[in-house]
């Protein structure tokens, strides 16, 4: 089980739409939503500062105002490494189609997968498998 996931979407309805589907797979206690990159960050930064720990899996759009899915990933890159989450799955989940968007992606080495939106059931599923062996694997 997650403890928790983080949304970073622009679009409500796609916000209000994933939160169900998490909900309905019962794999998550929270769900939190970030609109743009920058409010991510934050939103990180603040979690870390009161001793919150990171979440499990953060889902991430790529076209956003402000700070879109790729310009988040450069600046998370750039943290420290104790402000860094390194058992935090990062999936980007796009409608992009455009194979570019995707290679950029998968060469990044945060982000642990590339999935076409709508999340599903079943991501939700691999999602929990991964995120527990991911801290397995780093916590002994």
């Amino acid at each position: 089980m997650l403890d928790t996931v983080l949304l970073v979407d622009d679009d409500k309805v796609t916000n209000l739409m994933h939160t169900r589907i998490i909900r309905r797979s019962a794999l998550a206690r929270t769900v939190d939503v970030a609109t743009d990159g920058v409010a991510a960050l934050d939103y990180l930064q603040t979690r870390l500062a009161a001793g919150q720990g990171c979440p499990d899996l953060i889902l991430l759009d790529i076209n956003m105002p402000r700070m879109d899915g790729f310009e988040f990933l450069e600046n998370y890159s750039a943290l420290p490494e104790e402000s860094r989450c390194s058992d935090t799955l990062i999936v980007m989940l796009s409608t992009s189609v455009l194979e570019a968007d995707r290679a950029r992606a998968e060469a990044h080495p945060d982000l642990h997968a590339f999935l076409n939106k709508p999340l599903t059931v079943d991501d939700m599923l691999r999602f929990a498998e991964t995120s527990a062996e991911v801290r397995d694997a780093l916590h002994g």
